[in-house]
């Protein structure tokens, strides 16, 4: 699993141990309680499939997927400096190609965190080096952008990167966090409006549970919180 996978599961998590500690409350709602049990069922396929993913990619896929995690840091952050100079200068052209979030680019298969790298790197190339500084990103940090970039695409050609990929694994977890997040925006999140008035305390408890916090990869950066 990636950083915000991690994340977002700890938040799942959250939500399924409130449930659980109020269960009195949660079946006021035959529907609502229904949910929890498939979203735990999802949660429990995902530690499943975590598990079997861990045993194969063992060293190899942890140092990837810190490239990649470090990759989406500069790629958001870059990205954002590009994106604010175009909103000064009016350019929707530019704002388009470079609005980058790193909930979306964690959920990106690999191959299309290498484009996006790609098209901010490219974009950065394009724009003047003071006004580029004037937003935050300076020539170090360019270069380290180009680096990791540099070195995802390599670890992403090496033969053992592409066992890991084909392995299934990663793409399993995607579907299952997909489908937990289905369930829970779709059918928990809209029965659950229901327990302000029936259940308030649950209620809180549910709301703040679904909260994600999630922590880049560089040791310095404040972590993002993303409601539900």
């Amino acid at each position: 699993m990636n950083n915000y996978q991690r994340a977002k599961q700890a938040s799942n998590k959250l939500v399924i141990k409130e449930a659980n500690d109020y269960p009195a409350e949660v079946s006021l709602i035959p529907k609502f309680a229904e949910g929890m049990m498939t979203f735990k069922a999802i949660d429990d396929q995902i530690d499943e499939v975590s598990t079997q993913q861990a045993k194969i990619i063992k060293g190899v896929a942890e140092n990837k997927n810190d490239l990649i995690d470090e990759l989406n840091d500069h790629i958001v952050d870059v990205a954002g400096a590009i994106n604010a100079y175009a909103v000064s200068k009016n350019d929707k052209e530019l704002q388009a190609r470079t609005k980058y979030y790193p909930s979306a680019l964690a959920r990106m298969p690999q191959a299309d965190v290498i484009k996006a790298a790609a098209i901010v790197i490219e974009e950065a190339g394009k724009m003047d080096r003071m006004e580029l500084t004037s937003h935050g990103i300076s020539e170090p940090e360019l270069a380290e952008f180009q680096t990791l970039f540099t070195a995802v695409k390599e670890t992403s050609s090496n033969t053992r990167g592409a066992i890991i990929d084909h392995s299934g694994y990663t793409e399993k977890l995607a579907d299952l966090f997909a489908q937990a997040a289905h369930l829970k925006k779709y059918t928990l999140d809209r029965l659950a409006t229901q327990f302000r008035r029936k259940a308030p305390e649950f209620y809180q408890k549910y709301q703040a549970a679904s909260i994600v916090i999630y922590k880049h990869s560089t040791a310095k950066a404040a972590p993002t919180v993303e409601a539900k």
